[in-house]
């Protein structure tokens, strides 16, 4: 079976390092094994990833440093049940739905949706490896996990399964063991491959993780449809998981038809319980290095930007990095605050990489509003009021209000904006409004590395507004 558990970079490269025919005076040593506690039970003092190093090269020096076991606070780090909260009700469902498995048995597929780091993910990891380790005697399960925005097609997934239940283990000494390329092979014998990979388990967990990136649904039917089809002996159960909230409902009837599932939808997380999940993390970091300011102000900046605890757990760690690369003996209110202006100017200016010029228009025209406008919503009419004097400001050409709501879709979609349907009224009719989800102040400075913006200065953008 493959192992969920996995080694840090920094732990990669070590052990690249320690086997290179360097010179030893630059080996780098591990004194005790990765993890290990010290006299006192605690996590080792570690370079973040928890373990403790002596370095003799003279350009790396040893300092105590902010973290204590900087991989508790790294996305995808799945923790043990007391750190995980607001999310028993999911674990039970979920768990009802594997309980089969443990004995052998078929585990219920799950279809689960919701907003980006509300715990998909990570419940999912958690109660799949709570079921492999509950089987009973001589049950064998195997589980996966995949990424479906790095490997989309149906090739890929097809071989990233059997790769990652392909373990030795699981074959008799005199058996010759499968083996499963990259590339390479047709399709169907792809499949093949892998039915005989499975057929060595008793039953099967399969996450896909943003399954609605797959090129085609035609794997989810061939899974789900495996047993039935006589392809495999080995009851498989897929959870599939989806940022979408209406991708479940789209797929081809045959699909939906054989991927019959229990379906749940993560609400988002709230400040409060934000809070908890770093309070169940601050052992990630020394002993007193916390300022009491920091675990409110990273809860508050993640609870306004739709309860994601994956950006919370990002700001978390980012803020020790920066207190770290200062050399300070804490993380207080102001590397919080560096952070977040740090991580916010990258997911822009991820979002604007090669977006057209359109797009930076309407960036800028909702930016202008959220400045210098006293509502936080405005509606598409508005908005597309102040992009025509942006293009025209420019002398750019002006698209259509119709592909302007296209952009304005396509910004809610990467989590840009967020949108509500509002009633104007006996008269007003129905719009849809727009409210900004990051610091425009930040937006403009972004757009503004464009050339073609230089003309306006932000002072300029207020009559815009």
């Amino acid at each position: 079976m493959s192992n969920e558990t996995s080694t840090s970079d920094e732990s990669r490269d070590l052990e690249s390092a320690s086997s290179d025919g360097q010179d030893d005076r630059y080996r780098v040593q591990t004194s005790e094994p990765k993890g290990s506690p010290d006299e006192n039970g605690k996590p080792p003092s570690s370079d973040g990833d928890g373990t403790q190093f002596k370095v003799d090269d003279p350009l790396f020096s040893q300092r105590k440093g902010i973290f204590q076991n900087k991989e508790m606070v790294r996305v995808g780090w799945v923790p043990d049940g007391d750190r995980i909260v607001g999310r028993d009700d999911y674990i039970s469902t979920i768990s009802s739905c594997l309980n089969d498995a443990v004995y052998g048995g078929a585990p219920n597929h799950i279809s689960i949706t919701g907003k980006t780091g509300t715990g998909k993910s990570l419940v999912s990891r958690y109660v799949t490896r709570r079921a492999v380790n509950a089987s009973v005697e001589d049950i064998r399960i195997g589980h996966t996990y995949l990424d479906c925005s790095k490997s989309s097609t149906e090739v890929q997934v097809i071989s990233t399964i059997g790769q990652q239940l392909n373990d030795e283990d699981i074959y008799d000494e005199d058996e010759d063991i499968v083996k499963m390329p990259d590339t390479g092979l047709p399709k169907d014998k792809f499949y093949k491959r892998l039915w005989q990979i499975l057929d060595h388990y008793d039953s099967a967990i399969i996450i896909l993780d943003e399954v609605d990136l797959l090129k085609s649904d035609h794997v989810l039917m061939s899974l789900a449809k495996a047993v039935e089809s006589n392809d495999t002996s080995c009851q498989i159960g897929i959870i599939a998981i989806s940022n979408q909230i209406n991708f479940f409902d789209e797929l081809n009837p045959r699909t939906k038809s054989a991927f019959q599932t229990q379906e749940l939808n993560f609400d988002p997380y709230n400040a409060n319980q934000i809070q908890e999940i770093l309070r169940g993390r601050d052992d990630a970091f020394r002993d007193g290095v916390l300022t009491d300011d920091v675990i409110p102000l990273v809860a508050a900046f993640s609870a306004q930007e739709h309860g994601d605890a994956r950006k919370a757990m990002r700001l978390f760690r980012t803020a020790g990095e920066l207190a770290d690369r200062e050399g300070s003996d804490v993380v207080g209110e102001d590397h919080v605050r560096s952070a977040q202006d740090t991580l916010e100017k990258d997911r822009f200016r991820d979002f604007l990489q090669g977006t057209p010029t359109q797009m930076k228009a309407a960036c800028l025209s909702i930016s202008a509003k959220s400045l210098y406008s006293r509502d936080d919503y405005v509606i598409t009419g508005e908005l597309y009021d102040a992009y025509q004097q942006i293009t025209n400001a420019i002398d750019m050409d002006t698209i259509g209000i119709r592909r302007f709501r296209d952009i304005l879709d396509e910004m809610q979609l990467s989590q840009v904006i967020e949108t509500k349907e509002v009633n104007m009224g006996k008269g007003g009719g129905r719009h849809n409004s727009h409210r900004l989800l990051h610091n425009p102040e930040t937006i403009l400075d972004i757009v503004m590395e464009d050339t073609r913006f230089r003309e306006i200065s932000k002072s300029s953008l207020k009559r815009f507004a």
